[in-house]
């Protein structure tokens, strides 16, 4: 037989199939498996980040309507028109206080579930965001107020 020859098979015989050497089956087909973002799970984090930015928009609202309903007083003509206005400001002032500090550690949840990996992140982009905007118009407000106030 020539040295340069290709060995020739039977096609009717079955194929020799690899072992796995520590068993001696043969190797399982495993499926590929590709991760469809479907499947995540939204973050805890970023829920309770859109949940506290919810929150805080109706605190804000039921803030400035009652604020607004106490000074409603002041435009009838109260005699304790003094009294009235501090008490009105100063509700309005400790409720917003408030529900900043509640933005930021909303902003700061919401950070964290955009961090975190193989979660959906709807949620976390939202309630950053909205927390995030709550977070600069009260600088703006801030800023405004001390704007003014070195201004008289």
């Amino acid at each position: 037989m020539d040295d340069y020859s290709t060995p020739h098979t039977d096609p009717s015989s079955p194929r020799p199939q690899s072992t796995v050497p520590e068993t001696g089956l043969p190797p399982q087909q495993h499926a590929t498996y590709e991760e469809n973002k479907r499947d995540f799970k939204h973050s805890g984090p970023g829920i309770a980040s859109f949940i506290i930015a919810l929150i805080t928009l109706i605190g804000y609202i039921i803030a400035f309507v009652v604020v607004g309903v106490r000074s409603s007083s002041l435009v009838n003509g109260s005699d304790s028109f003094i009294a009235d206005s501090a008490e009105a400001i100063f509700y309005l002032g400790i409720s917003v206080l408030i529900l900043a500090a509640f933005n930021v550690i909303g902003g700061v949840l919401g950070i964290i579930g955009l961090t975190l990996r193989k979660r959906r992140k709807v949620f976390g982009i939202i309630g950053t965001v909205i927390n995030a905007v709550f977070l600069l118009l009260f600088m703006l407000i801030i800023s405004t107020v001390l704007v003014n106030a070195g201004s008289v």
